[in-house]
């Protein structure tokens, strides 16, 4: 399986936009991020690249840059892999840390669960985390991409 590491350059940070405001340390859930007199620092052994630190800088000073050059054009279930275990929502009911993508869960009319699909909301913000593709112990969610 493959790793958030080796698809992600680390966190690029801009010293000079950094106005030292902290938020992007207090949503890092990995403690990755900290600060050494008054200099923004990356421990890139906690770093998971879950984007937290760049959703919440107000100035844009932390940059996350794919290995790649891809694009995700959507995101597919390989049904015939997905048991339906439902880890990829475990953690807070989304698997995207930017909210762009969300499951909604296909019942029976007896209610059973019967499948799950995906529902998009901004897919053209998406920076190529992979952690939908990540979140799925069955390795059966697929982001659709395009190369450049």
């Amino acid at each position: 399986m493959i790793t958030i590491q080796e698809k992600f350059i680390p966190i690029q940070i801009d010293q000079e936009m950094c106005m030292r405001c902290e938020r992007c340390m207090t949503a890092c859930r990995h403690n990755a991020i900290y600060f050494k007199d008054g200099i923004r620092l990356v421990n890139y052994s906690n770093c998971k690249a879950c984007l937290a630190c760049v959703q919440v800088c107000p100035r844009n000073a932390i940059e996350v840059t794919s290995v790649t050059d891809e694009k995700v054009l959507t995101v597919k279930i390989e049904h015939e892999k997905c048991d339906m275990c439902m880890k990829c929502v475990e953690e807070d009911g989304n698997f995207c840390p930017n909210h762009l993508f969300y499951l909604d869960k296909v019942r029976k009319d007896d209610g059973e669960i019967d499948g799950i699909r995906f529902k998009f909301t901004q897919v053209d913000r998406c920076q190529g985390c992979l952690q939908c593709e990540l979140s799925c112990p069955q390795n059966a969610i697929k982001p659709v991409k395009f190369e450049k």
